[in-house]
């Protein structure tokens, strides 16, 4: 192991003792972070905590959106970005992830943002994103310059929608699938989804199974069933039987389940 592997190691094992999941993520860079499912990744947060779309009853953040909207503003620049994350290794590192704090499509300048990754480093841009703005074209526009696309999609039914994100106004489950065909269809890059699955609202398997199916025809890189470990904001939350969708795994090449 060569000296930039050995300070990488040391400077990841520091922020994971030092600091919590969601100190973490109100940072404005911070990482790098050993994901299961992304590789090691450096996260930008371009939005304050927490300034989201969603209140999510799994947000792993454990707390509540203060400000629930669909407005999108300028909360860092461009350069404050650039500056603060020279400070941090890029060497081995798989994505630099914009996800953070709140949800980081809300970020007017994201589109800038990615330009100016692109252009200052060879690593590939992630964007980690709820969905929730999907329907938006100039969202949209913004997340087809990234190299790679998560967007979170739990259920097709608008009760179920509604009971696990809590959405601001005039976000629905219709709204985000037409919101994602739309991106999908011409995006180029790696396209992630997430179906986050939560006891007694959204678990069974022909519900999910359905939300699979829509997601699975446009040939996304993996679909993530993603049972939440970590304390959301509600309390009662229980994990499913991971054993329960196994056979989607089967069924469809591009599902893995956690």
């Amino acid at each position: 192991m060569n000296n930039t592997q050995n300070v990488q190691r040391r400077t990841k094992k520091t922020l994971e003792n030092r600091l919590s999941l969601g100190e973490q993520k109100q940072s404005l860079i911070y990482g790098p972070v050993s994901s299961r499912r992304f590789g090691t990744t450096i996260g930008i947060s371009l939005i304050p905590l927490k300034v989201c779309s969603f209140d999510c009853v799994f947000c792993e953040l454990s707390v509540h959106t203060n400000v629930l909207t669909l407005e999108r503003h300028t909360y860092v620049s461009v350069n404050e970005v650039l500056k603060e994350l020279r400070n941090f290794p890029t060497q081995g590192v798989d994505y630099i992830a914009l996800s953070g704090a709140g949800e980081p499509t809300l970020a007017a300048n994201m589109g800038e943002v990615i330009d100016a990754l692109h252009q200052k480093y060879s690593v590939p841009v992630l964007v980690l994103s709820n969905g929730s703005t999907v329907f938006m074209k100039d969202v949209q526009e913004e997340l087809r310059k990234a190299d790679a696309v998560k967007l979170t999609f739990s259920s097709l039914k608008e009760e179920s929608f509604k009971r696990l994100n809590q959405p601001a106004e005039g976000v629905t489950a219709s709204k985000v699938a037409r919101g994602i065909e739309e991106f999908a269809s011409s995006y180029a890059g790696t396209l992630y989804f997430e179906v986050v699955v939560v006891k007694g609202i959204n678990d069974d398997l022909s519900e999910v199974r359905k939300t699979v199916e829509f997601l699975a025809q446009f040939k996304p890189y993996h679909i993530d069933i993603n049972r939440p470990a970590r304390p959301g904001t509600a309390r009662y939350l229980e994990l499913p039987d991971k054993e329960l969708y196994m056979p989607l795994e089967r069924e469809f090449p591009a599902v893995r389940v956690f």
